[in-house]
């Protein structure tokens, strides 16, 4: 497990990573009014580009199912995982040219209804345009990732990934210092060519091994297979999003210097939080041939392991963004004000921190198991309790406990599920102790 997972937690790390870089770039050569640009910006890229992370989520499940099917030869099913992906991959890119289209006619629109203040939307405008123009690329991009980690290869991404993290980082040096100096602007581009990059190389890599997935019009069934998955992945998805989305509607109206603070943290919060990707990972290849098979001892072993794993992850993790929004915000920001904003918020980003990281480990499990529609109701509540809870908050640290309180439902509630056997995932738990319970009579 650890094979797969220490190399899989490179590649979820790079791309936070480079944003927490590019906010140091932009806080250190713009200020906290780039930083506070970044805020409005990355949430239009960032969060849109998330709502469509139900197709690699879909992609991950459907690759990992036909790929341990095996063929004829009793060899694994390469062919059969890449006609799986053919479908996301379609269709990623589709979304992705007209999300790069909507950016390019209608993002001064967007940032209107945002109410961002005017005098941020220009470089906030430069930024989306930027890192918008190639959203076809990362989202294509995303689904490739998933066809190399369904089949359990996490070294050739993670190469991949790092050479275009370098790129990335003399990028912002050229663009953001020397000898160009075109701020928010600057960040976004050196993103953009480094995903160019990483994107085409990924494609070379599994055509090289035969699996790369092919463009084309999905087929009446092929969709069935695909909707099957993203139908609910899209709406559960669209609810976390918007749950976001109403923590940064609440910063925008707490002024520019709290703005920048909550921009900052939010980029530690997704760093951080990425620390657990692995584990959600090694739940959505492992369990579904699992649970599939009704082969409930190694169903559990797996379970019982990701959910250990996920409760140390947490607490070190945690520990770890908390001592680095307490002492090492002067990294990312020379301003005494943000750097303040950070440190008195530092103990609710420990709490959001160990709360995803618990969820994000359920979530893998719970995606396993296809059990779709609980995790829509159980993510409507948390949204709607965590919206209410916003309309009394009037700090950074108030919006972060939200979220906390909102990530700790959502796992109290998937993990009471499987423990008394409720849904796919807790029934293929149980079946062992129905198996084994001594008979009378």
């Amino acid at each position: 497990m650890l094979k797969f997972a220490v190399p899989a937690l490179g590649i979820y790390l790079t791309n936070p990573l480079l944003s927490n870089i590019d906010n140091a770039f932009v806080g250190r050569t713009v200020g906290p009014a780039g930083l506070a640009a970044l805020s409005p910006a990355t949430l239009c890229i960032d969060q849109a580009l998330y709502l469509f992370s139900f197709l690699s989520r879909a992609a991950t499940g459907m690759v990992s199912r036909a790929y341990l099917s095996n063929d004829q030869n009793g060899k694994r099913n390469l062919a059969g995982a890449r006609d799986a992906a053919s479908p996301a991959f379609s269709s990623a890119l589709i979304c992705g040219v007209g999300l790069s289209l909507f950016y390019a006619f209608f993002t001064p629109t967007l940032l209107s209804k945002l109410n961002v203040d005017p005098h941020l939307i220009t470089s906030a405008t430069s930024y989306i345009h930027w890192r918008g123009a190639i959203a076809w690329a990362a989202l294509g991009q995303s689904i490739c990732l998933s066809l190399f980690m369904a089949t359990k290869d996490s070294i050739t991404p993670l190469k991949i990934i790092s050479g275009a993290a370098l790129l990335n980082v003399i990028g912002d040096y050229l663009l953001c210092v020397w000898p160009l100096k075109w701020g928010c602007g600057g960040a976004a581009a050196a993103t953009s060519l480094a995903t160019l990059i990483s994107s085409a190389w990924m494609v070379k890599s599994l055509k090289d091994r035969g699996m790369c997935p092919e463009f084309k019009i999905p087929s009446k069934q092929e969709l069935g297979a695909l909707l099957e998955f993203t139908g609910p992945l899209l709406m559960i998805t669209f609810v976390r999003m918007a749950g976001f989305l109403n923590m940064q509607k609440r910063a925008m109206f707490l002024g520019v210097t709290s703005l920048a603070g909550y921009q900052l943290l939010t980029n530690l919060l997704i760093f951080f939080i990425l620390f657990g990707e692995p584990l959600s990972q090694v739940g959505q290849t492992e369990l579904p041939s699992l649970i599939d098979a009704n082969d409930t001892e190694k169903a559990r072993k797996t379970y019982k392991s990701i959910m250990l794993l996920s409760l140390f992850a947490a607490v070190g993790v945690g520990a770890a963004a908390f001592s680095t929004a307490m002492f090492g915000s002067g990294l990312f920001s020379s301003d005494l004000g943000v750097q303040a904003v950070a440190r008195g918020s530092a103990p609710a980003l420990f709490c959001a921190v160990v709360a995803t990281i618990l969820g994000i480990g359920v979530d893998g499990c719970m995606m396993a198991s296809k059990d779709f529609g609980f995790m829509l109701l159980n993510g409507v509540l948390g949204f709607l309790v965590q919206a209410k809870l916003l309309d009394y908050c009037t700090s950074i640290s108030g919006i972060f406990f939200s979220f906390t309180v909102r990530l700790s439902m959502y796992t109290l509630f998937a993990t009471g599920r499987a423990k008394f056997g409720f849904g796919n995932l807790g029934r293929a738990l149980k079946k062992r102790d129905m198996k084994e319970a001594p008979a009378f009579g």
